[in-house]
């Protein structure tokens, strides 16, 4: 059973790894933890036409040249310590921490988090990608997403549900992992600039994954080990890295990945995503306890 599980690590971590060390060894500056990063250039990464012309970047529509009225691209992360920031730190907490320790215990509370963290993150991409520049503000967004998450959760509660929530939480632990694996780095793993799509079929396949995993009767539980350890690691970070580095940890990290809405493409641009080495080190250990929480699940489901 142990070698299996570690099997089934190893189908994730050693592609991840492959992809950081040839990140590393393409790169050019030098970051604290590791070592240099790629040169990108941001700019050509997006549809829009950026010009700082008048000392100010601005972006104009490709097509009619129009000027792009710009919103500030905060994406329901609130600031400091206001009320949605509050809310998502619970909200990892309150979901993280039970999956990391207990999910795979949790049966059909674990295919209703499945279905829910699937909805909420589909519905906060939809919407911080298609606000306009007046936006909208982050505690309405963050009560839909939650709003979606709570629909999703039921559902998966449900006996109708339970199969799709089953195969949910395998796919959303892949796609917690490789999110993680790709926001190591400032301005990400791999050059944005002609990457942005590579990069999204990587993730998409490690989800993908371990979501076939679960499919099948043979890989089904360490599938299901693996997702709960990946889903609750992440959450759980992601809180503590709410906590000590606010909205430019994890939460720039995410905005960065997810965020192409031609509305927020100067802030997105601008301000980049340059993780500190304690949000570095977050990510990392993150990564290291799945395989971790992995083998103490094993050993206790054999003890």
């Amino acid at each position: 059973m142990t070698s299996s599980l570690s099997s089934i690590f190893h189908l994730h971590f050693l592609p991840s790894m492959t992809l950081l060390q040839l990140a590393v060894a393409s790169s050019g500056s030098p970051s604290p933890l590791l070592g240099p990063l790629p040169l990108i250039h941001l700019a050509s990464r997006a549809s829009p036409i950026l010009n700082n012309h008048t000392g100010q970047l601005e972006a104009f529509n490709p097509i009619t040249q129009q000027l792009i009225p710009q919103g500030p691209a905060t994406d329901a992360g609130g600031q400091d310590f206001d009320g949605p920031a509050i809310l998502w730190i619970i909200f990892a907490f309150v979901i993280g921490s039970p999956m990391a320790f207990a999910g795979i215990r949790g049966w059909r509370l674990t295919t209703g988090v499945g279905l829910g963290l699937a909805a909420t993150v589909c519905s906060w991409a939809a919407l911080v990608n298609t606000m306009g520049p007046t936006g909208i503000s982050d505690l309405f967004i963050l009560v839909t997403v939650l709003g979606f998450f709570v629909f999703g959760f039921i559902f998966g509660l449900l006996e109708i549900g339970r199969r799709s929530g089953f195969v949910m939480v395998g796919i959303t632990g892949g796609l917690a992992f490789g999110i993680r694996i790709f926001i190591l780095k400032a301005d990400l793993l791999l050059p944005v600039s002609n990457a942005y799509g590579a990069i999204w079929a990587i993730i998409a396949l490690m989800g993908a994954i371990n979501g076939m995993l679960l499919v099948f009767k043979k890989t089904e539980r360490g599938g299901l080990l693996f997702a709960c350890a990946s889903i609750g690691t992440f959450l759980t970070f992601l809180g503590v890295d709410l906590v000590l580095n606010r909205q430019v940890g994890m939460s720039r990290g995410l905005r960065f990945l997810f965020d192409r809405n031609s509305s927020h493409i100067v802030d997105i641009i601008s301000n980049g995503y340059s993780p500190s080495l304690l949000t570095q080190i977050l990510l990392a250990v993150s990564l290291g306890l799945t395989q971790f929480d992995v083998q103490r699940c094993c050993y206790m489901i054999q003890h």
